[in-house]
């Protein structure tokens, strides 16, 4: 009160000096709250220098702070207090400020403000489903714990899916009708709580693909030079005379659901034309088939064509072996589920071609895989892999490798161990053999040595001096 009095005088020593009235108000964070939330009370005093105010909540929450104090100087300032309160029941919380307030030119006014904050029910949040059906039909097994399905093969073009929430405050998405693709097909449908939680279901379908592969050419020609053609072998080079300033490329797919692009006629130039016929299945795969056209220039060369066919590596997928550019052919075991190899091969030049043929399908007994490599100038080198597929062999197919290299190490183990067996027999008839024949030269030197005995006989000299002598048993190296 003493401060209040000094403000009090100093005024009246200056009466010519005009001070602004103090003021004060009380805001909230939030006009609504859950119950358990919290919410913070702002109390603002301007132009004052002293001030007794109490803050209090009450109803929905019980909490309550003063403030009482003056600005050193005795000059009006700004000030700034806080209360934060937390809910403890449903309905409404009710803030009182009250006390009073002086400026600093002695000007003293009383306070009391109110402000409410409704205090609601906790958001739900309850995410979950009480139903998910597919084309009108619950989903087999659903339990809202339960988040992923998936159901039977579907043939169809598209399914319906339809979804039910616990809490009738929560919203759903992804539901409708869907598209269905060839292979997996995956949807999602997603559930948020009133709280905004989030839950993913997820429905897993599969549309079996029973459109075709194919992407074979059955024929493909040229209107001027020579194509031996093979569906497996996708790379060609035919050699043109200058004069033969054009080629029609002609082209039928094996299959007729799948489509051939890229034929036609083309002009050349010359000495190399690069030419790419893409056969697309029904399924979408590609292949592309390459012809290179390489034309004469006016003075009858073909330009500089690399000759280099040389191989620097061929590799099978999950196969080990030593490949050597030298050895031409190599024999594999395969297992029966092995319908196919996947074999890469690295050519030494950049301008060479590869193929291979008669990798598809693979059939039980002996399949003959004969990888290819074209060099820029059309030269051929071949390497040929002999495939034996484990399984019931065909009765034309009675070839089989003599060895097996290159396999999976049970295949592996599989061969050494007839080879084993086949090494063991082997010895047992040798050491039979040699048994016998030793066995027949002691009899040979016992009937000679009887046959000695019946001469001596005649002699009765003789047999006496014989009769003291051993006869030697020479035996034969074999």
């Amino acid at each position: 009160m003493k401060r209040k009095y000094l403000i009090m005088i100093f005024m009246l020593l200056f009466p010519q000096i005009v001070l602004a009235a103090p003021n004060a108000s009380i805001n909230t964070s939030a006009s609504s709250i859950e119950k358990g939330k919290e919410v913070t009370v702002t109390v603002t005093l301007t132009d004052t220098a002293a001030w007794n105010i109490k803050v209090t909540g009450s109803g929905a929450a019980t909490c309550s702070t003063k403030q009482a104090d003056v600005t050193s100087d005795g000059k009006s300032t700004t000030k700034t207090f806080n209360l934060n309160c937390t809910s403890t029941s449903e309905g409404t919380i009710v803030f009182t400020l009250t006390g009073d307030i002086t400026s600093g030119s002695g000007e003293t006014k009383d306070v009391n403000l109110t402000k409410n904050v409704t205090v609601t029910k906790p958001k739900s949040g309850d995410n979950a489903l009480s139903d998910l059906k597919v084309d009108g039909t619950t989903v087999a097994g659903f339990s809202g714990g339960q988040t992923s399905y998936t159901l039977n093969d579907n043939t169809g073009t598209s399914i319906s899916i339809a979804a039910t929430a616990n809490d009738p405050k929560a919203t759903v998405s992804g539901t409708g009708s869907k598209t269905l693709n060839y292979g997996k097909n995956s949807f999602n449908i997603v559930v948020t709580a009133e709280n905004g939680s989030k839950k993913t279901y997820t429905i897993n379908v599969n549309k079996p693909d029973s459109r075709s592969t194919n992407n074979n050419l059955k024929s493909l020609t040229v209107s001027k030079g020579n194509i031996d053609f093979n569906k497996n072998t996708t790379s060609y080079t035919v050699k043109l005379e200058h004069d033969v300033n054009e080629i029609t490329i002609s082209a039928n797919a094996e299959d007729s659901k799948a489509s051939v692009s890229g034929i036609g006629t083309k002009k050349l130039q010359d000495y190399i034309n690069e030419f790419k016929i893409v056969v697309k299945a029904e399924n979408g795969s590609e292949k592309a088939y390459t012809i290179k056209a390489i034309r004469k220039d006016k003075d009858g060369n073909y330009g500089k064509l690399s000759e280099d066919n040389s191989v620097k590596s061929i590799s099978i997928k999950n196969y080990d072996f030593k490949f050597d550019s030298n050895t031409k052919k190599y024999n594999i075991l395969v297992d029966e589920n092995v319908e196919k190899l996947d074999i890469n091969v690295v050519p030494n030049d950049a301008a060479a071609t590869t193929s291979i043929q008669n990798n598809d399908n693979l059939k039980p007994g002996l399949n003959k895989i004969i990888v290819q490599v074209t060099a820029e100038n059309g030269k051929v080198n071949e390497y040929t892999f002999n495939v034996y597929k484990i399984g019931e062999e065909k009765e034309e197919e009675t070839e089989k490798p003599i060895e097996t290299i290159g396999t999976e190490s049970n295949n592996k183990f599989n061969i050494w161990m007839i080879i084993a067996g086949i090494e063991f027999v082997v010895i047992i008839l040798l050491v039979v053999f040699f048994l016998l024949k030793k066995n027949n030269q002691k009899k040979d030197v016992n009937n000679k040595k009887d046959d000695d005995d019946d001469d001596d006989d005649d002699d009765e000299t003789d047999d006496e001096e014989l009769s003291s002598v051993e006869l030697p048993i020479v035996n034969k190296k074999f």
